[in-house]
């Protein structure tokens, strides 16, 4: 198993798209820390970086959908599945190496963005943590984030295993990641005004892989704050249990079927 993944990670390294990939990472964090100063008149915080800068549907986190499924796809198109199938490698093995590699891609990539975005934004304009409900939410958040990727990383190789097709792949995977990112926004703002809201949860944060990370990222918390004066970033353990399981119960659903079908599809 080692081995397929180090030979997935190696072969993923030394693609351009990753190295392509990466370098519009680099100019487009700091080109929006050089947005956000100039709309902000200088008056920028590193914090509300993270909130919204190294989340799935939000600017830069869209090319991580884009980029796994193009290597997936790749994979069989250039024959690397079937050469590996032919040397006896187990189906099960092989897309369990391909959701790993894209999980390490996804870290080192959306790493560096943050890292950027919140490192320097940081130094022009401070962290306050304070401003997003102080250390206990980041960490809460953070969690959020990494089981998130962690459905865009099975949700993408599903697709473009199943699917094969890279602009028809795509295509539905970000319609449909950016929808999930922007469902909460919408929700609220259907519903701000009339409904009492005391916290952010909301019952879809059952059925929405990305709801949490939708809600803060798209800045819901000032839309709300207008309307009423809540406390939005307190998390019970309802909403942990829901930000933290419900997209991770999608990611096994995803790789189980994923790897149901790839077992049972010819290899051509």
């Amino acid at each position: 198993m080692h081995k397929l993944i180090n030979a997935s990670l190696f072969k993923l390294f030394r693609d351009k798209t990753f190295f392509v990939t990466m370098i519009i990472g680099v100019v487009l964090g700091f080109a929006m820390i050089g947005l956000n100063y100039g709309v902000s008149e200088g008056s920028i915080n590193g914090a509300r970086f993270f909130l919204s800068g190294s989340t799935v549907g939000n600017g830069f986190g869209i090319t991580v959908p884009i980029n796994l499924i193009v290597f997936t796809i790749g994979e069989f198109t250039y024959g690397t599945i079937r050469n590996k199938v032919i040397a006896g490698l187990s189906k099960t093995k092989i897309y369990i190496a391909l959701l790993v590699t894209g999980f390490v891609f996804t870290l080192i990539l959306m790493g560096m963005y943050t890292l950027i975005t919140v490192g320097f934004g940081s130094i022009i304009g401070g962290f306050d943590a304070s401003d997003i409900g102080g250390a206990s939410f980041i960490l809460k958040y953070l969690l959020y984030i990494i089981c998130d990727y962690v459905f865009v990383v099975s949700l993408s190789v599903f697709f473009a295993t199943m699917i094969r097709v890279t602009g028809g792949t795509i295509s539905l995977a970000i319609v449909l990641l950016v929808f999930l990112n922007l469902m909460p926004l919408f929700l609220f703002i259907g519903t701000t005004a009339s409904s009492g809201i005391t916290s952010a949860a909301h019952w879809t944060m059952w059925i929405n892989p990305l709801y949490f990370t939708g809600f803060y990222s798209n800045d819901v918390v000032a839309l709300i704050n207008k309307v009423i004066s809540v406390d939005l970033y307190e998390q019970t353990a309802q909403m942990m249990a829901a930000g933290i399981l419900t997209p991770l119960i999608y990611s096994a659903l995803f790789a189980g079927l994923g790897i149901f079908f790839f077992n049972r599809r010819d290899i051509k």
